[in-house]
């Protein structure tokens, strides 16, 4: 009876941290269910073992959770909105001329390369903070050239008062800084003003990778 209750006890432990699991790793009912299907067999937790459970939570954990020990109430992280930026990171890249291959598969490589993690929908809100950061230093090896090549074409052009002043303030902050914000800023708005001339266009630079 003390066995068969402990069993028990220990099946419903393993069915929280699932549940976990999948909170914390911010994924949908349909991935959810893959997840499970891939580990044991079965799509619901409800069906599962004690050991298939254990199978399903070491998973989850290759892939990114962390059971801890005592739970910390903290803000849940939009993983949605950062795989949104890390795409569009990965985008300007490609329009920097800073990579050559810009398909899922290729930032599935990067993501593996920087987190460890197969896939960007498993990263945590750590890892996604970390992807996040090492493509601006990749993109700030490109964006100075680039915002150098183009400002005087955007400069060139018929721009009202006000809208030159604006690039011009953008650009002497991004040159004064050379951070990744203010570099960007400068470059979205030369992109606006040549839009409808001389566009900024891809182009291997050296120093890019092949991804």
């Amino acid at each position: 009876m003390v066995a068969s209750a402990k069993r028990a006890d220990e099946r419903q432990r393993l069915i929280r941290l699932v549940h976990i699991a999948s909170r914390d790793l911010q994924l949908d009912r349909e991935t959810y269910r893959v997840a499970l299907m891939t580990a044991t067999g079965k799509d619901s937790c409800s069906r599962m073992s004690t050991e298939e459970l254990q199978r399903a939570l070491d998973h989850f954990k290759r892939v990114g959770f962390k059971v801890r020990a005592k739970a910390t109430p903290s803000r849940p992280l939009d993983l949605q909105a950062e795989s949104r930026k890390i795409r569009a990171l990965w985008l300007l890249l490609r329009e920097l001329g800073a990579i050559k291959n810009p398909s899922e598969e290729a930032l599935a490589a990067y993501v593996k390369r920087i987190t460890g993690v197969d896939a960007l929908q498993w990263i945590t809100g750590q890892q996604a903070e970390r992807l996040i950061e090492s493509m601006k230093k990749w993109a700030l090896r490109y964006l100075p050239a680039q915002v150098d090549r183009w400002a005087p074409v955007a400069l060139d052009a018929a721009l009202p008062d006000a809208d030159r002043g604006r690039l011009q303030v953008a650009l002497a902050k991004a040159r004064a800084r050379q951070t990744f914000d203010p570099m960007l800023s400068a470059w979205e708005q030369i992109k606006h003003i040549t839009a409808q001339g001389d566009r900024p266009t891809q182009g291997k630079q050296h120093g890019q990778e092949d991804h």
